[in-house]
């Protein structure tokens, strides 16, 4: 089973991870190139793992495999090459018998659309401190000078997280020249602060010097509170001194991230935090694998620790944006040090592990929890501009129900577009403050609320920001809640449209 979030209701048997318009990008029919493996100093093995064969990604994935779990992705780009690492579901090369989580890599070349087909690169090492469980890598290329004492220098460092049981996870490094074959650092370089609780994990690296200067920042998830994030600083990659803790000031409260990098032309850490869990209560019964959402944060860098300035709310990537049912533990796009200028920047990639396909329209909560099992957990792609467009808020219909929102609609649901309702922000701004959610109650009536705990109904996601009144000298439009005795919709009239008096909810953008 996946390396999976720590409150997911308190499943010990189990690892543990942590914890609409624009669509999860899929990959398409990029040519296969296969990679040949061989045997590294410590016996680290390529590997298909599982029996899996490979073949193009599942249809909505950006990469995955059908069947078998993908996710925690770390993603790198130099000119046009992009490689990937991610923990997915696999045999350990060291000991075959061992399923469980491994470490796979991929890379993609962009100018001739060629990606290579995934392989193992890292397992378990029986009988060291990551004997059960390896998970959640992220690569950082530099200068490490012989760091194993083997007389080596290698280019890339691999931070990941194990552990030899359930619990105190802790952080380690391996080393390697072409991004595949790696030797291990045979000690933590971070330990888990808590021998009954999760540990350390979620490792962001960032290389100070372009040589050997790493800055890594991870979290730490202890009682009380349950998660911190830390920075700590080395000189030769290994050797870390906690630097400080990171400011929570504009942060949700106890939020778990999936990837943090710096923005070395404005200034600015962005870090991707997930949304909180789906309750059981929402979902009957069922205990969700992954959040329903990630949100893109970034704060200036003198502010960082200091808090001086708080983080800044960007976007949230979630079910109704996406459709699918898990948005969580994403990755950002970096330069082989840790910056996101790279690629499409000042527009910032992010892959995401989601839960793929997405339920259908009329799912059950309790069959849209089952859609996001782990053997359907697959790593998507979206993006966020720093001159983002409003969000278009639309009304469908089916002949049966409406649905509401600026995102995700299925297309396999009969809906066709009635009206265009107004325009929200992706973030509070412009003094828009009032979050809008797009909600489901039973198994087809959706509607929208003020509430994030969308009344105790399901939960969809984020439709986006607007005003709780009208705004002097700038033209909105009102939004009402209507419903009939099976159908909630949105209308601008008070009295919707002959069914009554509506609730007002807000106020949108034309």
């Amino acid at each position: 089973m996946p390396y999976l979030a720590k409150k997911l209701g308190g499943m010990t048997s189990m690892p543990q991870l942590y914890w609409r318009t624009l669509i999860v990008t899929p990959i398409g029919r990029f040519w296969k190139l296969s990679l040949l493996g061989a045997v590294s100093m410590f016996g680290f093995f390529l590997a298909t793992g599982c029996g899996v064969t490979f073949g193009d990604p599942p249809p909505g994935a950006f990469l995955g495999r059908a069947g078998v779990y993908d996710y925690s992705p770390s993603a790198i780009q130099s000119g046009n090459l992009q490689q990937f690492w991610w923990c997915g579901e696999g045999s350990n090369p060291n000991r075959p018998s061992q399923k469980g989580d491994t470490i796979l890599y991929a890379s993609i070349d962009l100018s001739t659309k060629v990606m290579t087909t995934p392989v193992t690169v890292l397992g378990e090492t029986p009988g060291s401190w990551d004997s059960k469980y390896v998970c959640n890598p992220k690569v950082v290329e530099g200068t490490f000078s012989n760091p194993l004492a083997d007389g080596q220098n290698y280019t890339f460092a691999m931070y990941y997280v194990g552990t030899a049981g359930g619990n105190a996870n802790n952080i380690g490094v391996a080393f390697s020249n072409d991004g595949i074959h790696w030797n291990k650092y045979p000690k933590p370089v971070i330990l888990a602060t808590t021998l009954s609780n999760y540990g350390v994990a979620q490792p962001a690296p960032y290389n100070s010097d372009h040589k050997a200067g790493i800055w890594l920042f991870y979290e730490d998830s202890d009682d009380p509170p349950f998660n911190q994030h830390f920075e700590a600083t080395s000189s030769d990659g290994i050797h870390f001194t906690i630097a400080g803790k990171l400011t929570t000031i504009g942060l949700p409260p106890d939020a778990s991230w999936g990837d943090m990098a710096y923005d070395s032309a404005a200034g600015y850490w962005y870090a991707i935090y997930n949304v909180p869990m789906r309750p059981p209560s929402m979902t009957g019964g069922i205990t969700e694998r992954g959040q329903p959402g990630v949100t893109l944060y970034r704060i200036q860098g003198s502010s960082l620790l200091t808090g001086a300035t708080p983080w800044q709310q960007l976007k949230t990537f979630d079910t109704n944006l996406t459709g699918n049912e898990a948005d969580f533990i994403a990755g950002l796009l970096r330069d082989p040090y840790g910056n996101v200028n790279v690629g499409t920047y000042p527009t910032i990639q992010i892959f995401t592990s989601i839960s793929n396909p997405p339920p259908s329209w009329d799912a059950s909560p309790r069959d849209a929890g089952k859609s996001a099992s782990p053997s359907r957990w697959d790593i998507g792609k979206v993006e966020w501009s720093p001159t983002p467009p409003l969000m278009t808020l639309n009304r469908y219909f089916n002949k049966k129900v409406h649905e509401v929102t600026t995102g995700w609609v299925d297309l396999n649901g009969g809906f066709t577009q009635e009206s265009t309702l107004g325009h929200l922000y992706e973030s509070p701004q412009q003094g828009a403050s009032v979050a809008f959610y797009g909600c489901k109650k039973n198994n087809s009536d959706y509607f929208m609320s003020l509430d994030s705990a969308c009344e105790g109904q399901f939960f969809i996601g984020l439709d986006g920001y607007g005003y709780a009144q009208m705004q002097q000298g700038l033209s909105v439009v009102p939004l009402y809640s209507c419903s009939t005795d099976h159908d909630h919709f949105v209308s601008h009239d008070p009295n919707c449209e002959g069914q009554g008096a509506g609730k007002l909810l807000g106020f949108a953008l034309p």
